[in-house]
């Protein structure tokens, strides 16, 4: 990955865990499954993004 990338997950990710924390925080019930599909989400999001830069970056 380029340095741009990583600026780009920078910029992105930062700012979309605070949101996420802030979220959790606000759920009274504290319902974990919903957030082990959103942590599954977001680690197969940053595998396919990853893959998918490399991919462009060989060309």
């Amino acid at each position: 990955m380029s340095a741009t990338s990583f600026i780009f997950f920078g910029l992105m990710l930062i700012p979309f865990i605070i949101f996420i924390v802030w979220l959790i925080k606000q759920d009274k019930k504290r319902n974990y499954l919903g957030l082990a599909v959103l942590l599954a989400a977001i680690i197969v999001a940053v595998i396919v993004a990853i893959y998918v830069d490399a991919k462009y970056m060989k060309m």
